[in-house]
């Protein structure tokens, strides 16, 4: 098996445990080891990508790409390990590279955090607003950022694709509010109707005309 393809696979699996003890009651400590394992295993991964392997790159593998916690933590981790490697060989501050390691490669993409600012800026031209205000679009929606980064889409796309799901949701809370509303104006009628027939029933029982 694929080494980094095992160490990615071992990281999904290990998030198994964070979302078994986080439905359970009073498992919070739990909850943190597990997360705390599931991330360190992320970063393994990410460092070992960078210095041995250069299987999956910048790109999040696809193993990882919809759990938007681990996705967005190895894209964090390989832009830094990167840095740090690319730093650490040019100022000689490691001496020579370890066997298995393999020299810093040029940056041919986006950074992932530059990437980030550079679709919440499209976002906010978009959207005619300030740039510090449209961050939730992005956030709320890291599946779809995941995805457009994964396979190399431009910010402005990915803003885009942002904006639409953002729209969509909006018209979904849109209606299910609607339909609340509607819901809470048809009981409240229907709560005065059964008090007004519970009265004039009452009235004729006190008349001697019910039935």
């Amino acid at each position: 098996m694929n080494p980094a393809f095992q160490e990615a696979l071992a990281a999904r699996l290990l998030w198994i445990n964070v979302a078994a003890f986080a439905g359970i009651e009073g498992c919070e400590a739990q909850t943190e080891a597990a997360l705390e394992a599931a991330y360190n295993a992320v970063h393994d991964l990410a460092s070992n990508d960078v210095l041995t392997y250069r299987h999956y790159g910048p790109c999040v593998p696809v193993l990882l790409q919809d759990i938007p916690e681990l996705a967005d933590q190895y894209s964090l981790a390989h832009e830094l390990y990167t840095e740090l490697h690319e730093t650490n060989v040019k100022s000689g501050s490691i001496g020579r590279l370890s066997a298995s390691w393999l020299q810093p490669e040029p940056h041919e993409h986006f950074s992932y955090t530059s990437w980030l600012a550079a679709v919440d800026m499209a976002i906010a031209q978009l959207m005619d607003a300030r740039v510090g205000t449209v961050a939730h679009i992005r956030q709320g929606h890291y599946r779809t950022v995941m995805h457009q980064w994964s396979h190399g889409e431009s910010p402005v796309d990915t803003a885009e694709e942002c904006i639409d799901a953002y729209e969509c949701n909006q018209e979904m809370l849109e209606e299910e509010a609607h339909r609340a509303y509607c819901q809470d104006i048809h009981d409240t009628y229907a709560s005065i109707e059964a008090d007004l027939w519970a009265g004039w029933r009452e009235e004729c029982e006190d008349l001697g005309l019910a039935a």
